[in-house]
């Protein structure tokens, strides 16, 4: 069974990607947390396989975050999930270790394809084009 860690600061994204997650995904177990809740505790207590979260978004203490996730669990892959479409905030991402990033105005096929890509082990980067 996948579990799969969901976590954004408004409720009505995440029930729109637990949604879109479980339809995909009959038997994913899906837990949601807000951005605010402790990272830590939640990840010792039981083993997930995979992030889907805006975790840099929430402030500029989210990159700390990010990085303390992989130093504490490497394997964990994260998929970043974000308002913010530059290009270059994309490529932070990876950088700082995240597996994905998609775009909060991907579609959901777009959704789904990043995370069967990051839990086949692969990485995935979307870059949306900009909103003119």
């Amino acid at each position: 069974m996948i579990r799969i860690l969901l976590a954004d600061d408004f409720t009505i994204i995440r029930k729109g990607v637990r949604q879109i997650l479980t339809q995909a995904y009959p038997n994913a177990e899906i837990e949601e947390i807000e951005e605010g809740e402790e990272w830590t505790e939640k990840l010792k207590r039981s083993p997930w396989d995979m992030i889907i979260s805006d975790l840099p978004s929430a402030d500029r203490g989210g990159w700390n975050t990010l990085a303390q996730i992989k130093q504490d669990f490497p394997g964990l892959p994260v998929l970043i999930l974000s308002l913010y479409t530059k290009e270059h905030y994309a490529l932070r991402a990876l950088q700082a270790g995240a597996s994905g990033y998609v775009g909060k105005d991907a579609a959901p096929d777009e959704l789904l394809w990043a995370v069967r890509q990051i839990l086949a082990g692969r990485k995935y980067l979307a870059i949306p084009s900009s909103h003119n």
